[in-house]
């Protein structure tokens, strides 16, 4: 039997702790929600979160390569970017996957006719890690950005205000001198 099987026929028990795990990562209720709620339309979180980890498992013990799974870490990341977590609370979940898989293998992870095996696919992991964060980092840009036009947009809108009003007589009366001129420092004495 090889390491590969062994953890197809574990890939359900992994799967769940892998996901009660990143649903812990979450404050208060919000997991409890997140875990208990089965409906997409009212749960997106929850279920992105579900059948992302199930997807990246899959792809993991099929040895597809990492890169096939960038569209589900990329949903995955996208709700930990918005959400404010830490680069290394957003990405660590992934790394959690390999002491998910030791414990889940018990002895077996120290037997050395798997030892290969095991070693390959921790370094799965650890390139899965490198792309999640990469992409975590992504889509705090596209965050960032979008918050930068959304102040851009305000400014313009304002000075675009500002610049349509005609001045107010009164104000421009206040603001000449008596000699003539603009209001300066010895003016205001």
């Amino acid at each position: 039997m090889t390491l590969r099987r062994l953890l197809q026929d574990k890939r359900d028990t992994i799967a769940r702790a892998w996901l009660e795990y990143v649903l812990a990562t979450y404050p208060g209720d919000s997991a409890a929600v997140f875990a208990r709620e089965r409906d997409p339309f009212a749960n997106p979180v929850g279920q992105t979160l579900r059948v992302g980890t199930e997807r990246i498992l899959d792809v993991l013990l099929d040895r597809t390569d990492v890169g096939e799974v960038r569209e589900h870490l990329l949903a995955i990341m996208k709700i930990r970017a918005v959400q404010q977590f830490a680069p290394s609370q957003a990405v660590g979940f992934v790394f959690r996957l390999r002491e998910i898989v030791r414990a889940e293998l018990g002895g077996a992870a120290a037997d050395p006719q798997f030892s290969a095996e095991l070693a390959e696919l921790e370094a799965q992991i650890d390139r899965l890690a490198l792309v999640a964060f990469d992409t975590y980092v992504e889509c705090r840009e596209q965050i960032y950005q979008l918050r930068i036009n959304e102040v851009k947009r305000q400014v313009s809108w304002i000075m675009g205000k500002v610049n349509q009003q005609d001045p107010d007589p009164e104000l421009v009366q206040i603001t000449r001198s008596p000699r003539g001129g603009n209001v300066g420092r010895e003016d205001l004495r």
